[in-house]
């Protein structure tokens, strides 16, 4: 289950990123969109980024953070190569 909820945040993340380029999110809409607590999306936005999927994270005032994804992470969301 862990890793599903880490596949969905990853594809949430993806539909807004661009390779390259860090994208502002808000925990409180990602929060909505998959029904997961800040601190878990805090641990899974860690875990992609130990796993090479997100290039950087980092928080930013209260409710955001910007996330850095990586053509690995995009490809794992295209193909579904998730693991």
């Amino acid at each position: 289950m862990q890793i599903d909820h880490k596949f969905e945040l990853l594809r949430l993340l993806c539909a807004e990123a661009q390779t390259g380029k860090a994208v502002r999110f808000s925990f409180s809409s990602v929060s909505r969109s998959l029904g997961l607590t800040k601190d878990k999306i805090e641990l899974f936005l860690v875990e992609l980024n130990k796993e090479r999927f997100i290039a950087q994270y980092s928080k930013k005032g209260v409710d955001g953070f910007m996330a850095e994804i990586k053509q690995q992470g995009l490809d794992a969301v295209e193909d579904e190569s998730f693991i």
